[in-house]
């Protein structure tokens, strides 16, 4: 007789602001034991397979995009399930492990938000069913913003240990590219405005932006020295087209008439899966 699921857990991390940890649901099982590094084998990559088949096919039945296994985060989420197996428990972070944020970081990818799933189970059917039967994992699997994930199953024995490490994957633009669309959204911003405002080009505001991106602080004195200005604008975003919030009483000033953007993306600390600070000086 096949045994039940017997421990999961749900982390969700993340919005348009660095990813951060969110709420997470957990129970506990009395017969988990540690295990020893020397029976910790191997990894069993045909449950890999057949989890992102399961997982797929739950998504296609309520509508939301297959996700696309990202091999970067199939090898964090296999280093984080080696963790979990080693000590014969289940966790989003161990003592001296890095938080999910920063494991994540480690992919090629850009993500602007991400959560993970983990579980234990003795076969990948049970532990699929045991984590759509729980609102917190199911969310996380059937989350329609979700493009990417990364799958692990760490085998020791009979017991299987399961990391899901879901992502929402945005392009990475060089630093034309993100001026070109910040100046879009404020062309589009400001079409309630009258008339619109002519873009100018100051190459000292994209050294501004990657000066602010090298210091992981925004600083908007670094522009002071272009003139005459009537505004300084300095944000970061996790993606090139969305703005900050406060931008549009500026952008809607009807006394404006030029404007200039400086954009660099970069990782940094507070934001170590990538961010665009931007500067936008107003004329």
């Amino acid at each position: 007789m096949r045994l039940p699921v017997l421990l999961t857990l749900a982390m969700v991390v993340g919005s348009a602001n660095p990813l951060r940890a969110g709420a997470a649901a957990s129970s506990s099982a009395s017969d988990v034991h540690p295990v020893s590094a020397a029976q910790f084998k191997t990894y069993d990559s045909r449950a890999e397979q057949r989890l992102l088949e399961l997982t797929n096919l739950e998504r296609q039945r309520v509508g939301a995009p297959v996700l696309q296994l990202d091999p970067g985060l199939s090898t964090v989420a296999r280093q984080h399930a080696a963790a979990m197996a080693v000590r014969g428990e289940l966790s989003h972070q161990f003592d001296g492990e890095a938080p999910l944020q920063d494991r994540l970081a480690k992919s090629a990818l850009h993500l602007d938000r991400a959560g993970e799933n983990v579980a234990f189970d003795v076969d990948i059917d049970g532990a699929h069913h045991g984590l759509m039967h729980s609102p917190h994992h199911r969310e996380n699997l059937l989350r329609p913003d979700y493009n990417v994930v990364g799958l692990a199953v760490a085998r020791v024995g009979d017991r299987l240990y399961v990391v899901e490490d879901f992502g929402h994957s945005v392009p990475m633009y060089e630093p034309r590219t993100a001026e070109d669309l910040v100046s879009a959204a404020i062309v589009q911003t400001r079409a309630k405005a009258r008339g619109q405002l002519r873009r100018v080009a100051i190459s000292s505001l994209r050294e501004a932006a990657c000066s602010m991106a090298s210091q992981d602080k925004l600083n908007a004195k670094l522009v002071t020295g272009v003139s005459p200005l009537r505004y300084v604008l300095t944000y970061t975003s996790m993606q090139a087209d969305q703005l900050a919030p406060a931008a549009a009483k500026a952008i809607n000033d009807n006394n404006l008439r030029s404007y200039a953007v400086g954009a660099c993306f970069a990782h940094t600390t507070t934001y170590p899966n990538g961010a665009y600070f931007v500067t936008v000086a107003f004329y």
